[in-house]
């Protein structure tokens, strides 16, 4: 969070002006700008005075360049003013007819800014203890879809001498700007909102260039349903800009004091992406981080933890440790965000609150394919952040030796694994340069500050462009998606485009594929960006085989074997494991799933049937003065034989003869009506 002024200030330099020739690369440099801010908490110093709330912008430029402020549908000047190069400058605003307040009004608040030479502009909410700024895009880096990102609310009733009562935090909320006439505004809240709007239903508003309409949740104590405005869809018919975060509450819910503002703008889908490095706040013991999804089903891989799966407008919290840098990866667009704890959080135990720096701050993290070359920025000196200014870099392992920061080399620390590097260097008060030496070489940074009861912190080294995104299943390093065999799969070249030529020679948003193979679409939209993708579709194909419907013509036990090319199986007698032993007949059935989550079964009849019983009269008996004689036997019903491999032995039947005296050996064999066989052996001896 911000007090008296705008900490930071970044001009983008060395761009070759490539946003304007390629219709696809956003910045967060411009000449146009919509914007506005949201309703911030008052200073509750009551009879011990403190300084007013405040909204203040912030204008810099790589050029020398004329612009001009209006406000509201009158377009009225409030600002017109020169900049030259690498100046910034500060303006202050009138709070009572920029700030909105309440929920659910359409209000002609809405700022416009237009410049002759494209700046960079900042937007910054003061109140005492409870102050945020935000990095404000350009008009063609807005998107037509959102999700709001926003903080559970934690309302707190209060009541001191110096007071009475008053409200120390209270609601999540968003602000929508337009930046055309007549444009259609669709929204579904994730909760129910201040003027009882239901949750999960949508409700349309219709806005004008010069107004702005903010929408807060229910808050009062203990009621059910209000809360968390995250995950709120937001849709129009024309490019909006879209504010969100929190009137001021703490983070995490559960912290018991700190509250804060929460102002950050947010990013259109088209820009959201699938990669991202988190880095932890330097001098922080831990920080609080929350994922949200655009698709279902989407897949959610964080560094040495467990898959998140998440479904659209849902979101996943999570804390990583001062010494856990992570790679974040996803099979489908997320959006990430990075928040400072609340004081009493992070401080250790028994350090008194004002002698411990930090409070909630909330930072929009970006993917790590919307790096830029070059950046200058400026960390302001204040008397609550005088000395606590850190900016943390991100880059590929082989970019290290190409980042310079103020023509220095940056102290980076591979995160193992992963092909990226992050460094979080302490900084002075004053200008600072980030740069490439090597043009593909980019970087993503953030620039953050701590003092006391107070920190700030949002990126400053990104971009916006669009993307086009078939997406990419996790287990494979490429983009990839599995098919398991006999099923079909979407893919989706994303609603940010106005034609699309498939491969297959569809020409329609999504298309359907049920086959192996390579797939690839050329996207573009109405302002001239055209995008390709290809992905390649794996099909995967498990099969188990128990064998043939059996009977066993033994005792049990039996050993049934699923095969070993999976990693779980369930078998219809609740075992888990590859193999299962069977005593009795019946039918067994198994379900195994691979690797990639496809799934194969098998079923088999196992039976159990005794050998037939044998019977032989005259076994091994002596025979005299006679070469022949007739056996007798008995068996269970079937076929039986009585052989012999001695020549000099011939054999009809229950008949036996032999040409010489001596001892004979014989088998008897039988099968069953169950197809069993049994056998024995015995002999026979002539004498005379």
């Amino acid at each position: 969070m911000i007090r008296y002024g705008l900490f930071l200030i970044f001009v983008l330099l060395g761009f070759s002006n490539l946003w304007a020739q390629n219709p696809c690369v956003k910045s967060t440099e411009g000449k146009e700008f919509w914007f506005g801010f949201m309703e911030n908490r008052p200073g509750v110093g009551c009879l011990i005075p403190v300084p007013e709330n405040f909204i203040e912008i912030t204008v810099t430029s790589r050029f020398n360049c004329q612009f001009t402020v209006t406000l509201g549908k009158s377009a009225v000047a409030i600002v017109n003013d020169v900049l030259e190069p690498n100046v910034p400058k500060k303006y202050k605003l009138d709070r009572s007819k920029a700030e909105p307040f309440g929920s659910e009004n359409i209000e002609e608040k809405a700022l416009h800014l237009v410049s002759d030479q494209p700046l960079n502009l900042y937007a910054m909410n003061y109140g005492i203890n409870s102050a945020d700024a935000a990095v404000i895009f350009p008009v063609e880096a807005l998107g037509n879809e959102y999700y709001a990102m926003c903080y559970e609310p934690h309302y707190d009733l209060r009541y001191n001498i110096w007071c009475g009562f008053f409200t120390n935090g209270k609601n999540s909320e968003f602000v929508v700007v337009a930046t055309a006439d007549q444009t259609r505004v669709t929204i579904t809240p994730s909760k129910v909102t201040d003027k009882l709007q239901p949750a999960n239903l949508p409700f349309t508003i219709v806005l004008s260039k010069g107004e702005l309409y903010q929408v807060q949740s229910m808050n009062f104590p203990d009621l059910a349903g209000q809360g968390d405005l995250t995950g709120t869809h937001i849709a129009s018919d024309k490019p909006i800009a879209l504010y969100s975060g929190a009137w001021a509450t703490t983070v995490p819910n559960s912290s018991v004091d700190a509250w804060d503002h929460l102002y950050e703008q947010i990013p259109p889908i088209v820009s959201w992406g699938r990669k991202f490095v988190a880095v932890p706040l330097k001098s922080r013991a831990k920080d609080t981080y929350r994922i949200l999804a655009s698709v279902d089903q989407t897949n959610v891989r964080i560094t040495n933890k467990a898959l998140v799966v998440l479904d659209r407008g849902k979101f996943y919290e999570f804390m990583l440790n001062e010494d856990e840098p992570s790679l974040i990866e996803s099979d489908h667009p997320i959006m990430l965000t990075q928040f400072s704890n609340s004081n009493d959080v992070d401080r250790p135990p028994g350090v008194p609150q004002t002698s411990w720096d930090g409070d909630p701050a909330m930072m929009i993290v970006s993917p790590v394919d919307q790096t830029r070359e070059e950046v200058t920025f400026v960390a302001y000196d204040l008397p609550e952040i005088n000395q606590k200014f850190f900016v943390n870099i991100v880059t590929r392992d082989n970019s290290v030796n190409q980042i310079l920061l103020d023509n220095g080399p940056i102290p980076f620390q591979s995160i193992p694994n992963t092909g990226y590097s992050f460094a979080q260097v302490k900084i002075a008060q004053g200008n600072h340069n980030l740069n490439s030496t090597e043009p593909g070489k980019g970087f993503i940074a953030y620039v953050y500050g701590f003092g006391g009861v107070e920190s700030y912190g949002y990126g400053v080294g990104f971009n916006l462009n669009v993307k086009l995104d078939l997406g990419g299943d996790l287990h494979f390093a490429r983009d990839t998606i599995l098919l398991c065999k006999g099923e079909s799969k979407i893919l989706d070249a994303g609603a940010q485009f106005s034609t699309y030529l498939w491969n297959t020679g569809e020409t329609s948003q999504k298309i359907s594929v049920n086959k192996k193979g390579y797939y690839f679409v050329t996207a573009s939209n109405s302002g001239g960006c055209m995008l390709q993708d290809t992905i390649y579709v794996f099909e995967s194909n498990p099969v188990i085989d128990l064998g043939m419907d059996t009977t066993y013509c033994s005792n049990p036990p039996v050993v049934l074997d699923a095969g070993a090319g999976f990693s779980s199986w369930l078998w219809s007698t609740g075992e888990k494991t590859q193999k299962i032993t069977v005593h009795t007949g019946g039918i067994y059935s198994v379900l195994g799933v691979n690797k990639y989550g496809c799934q194969a079964a098998d079923t088999i009849k196992v039976g159990f049937a005794p050998p037939p019983k044998l019977l032989l009269e005259q076994k091994d008996q002596l025979i005299c003065g006679n070469k022949t004689t007739t056996l007798k036997i008995s068996s269970d019903p079937g076929t039986y034989a009585i052989t012999s491999t001695d020549p000099k032995v011939s054999v009809n039947g229950l008949k036996v003869e032999v040409t010489e005296y001596g001892t004979y050996p014989f088998t008897f064999s039988a099968s069953g009506g169950s197809g069993c066989v049994a056998d024995t052996s015995f002999t026979l001896s002539f004498n005379p």
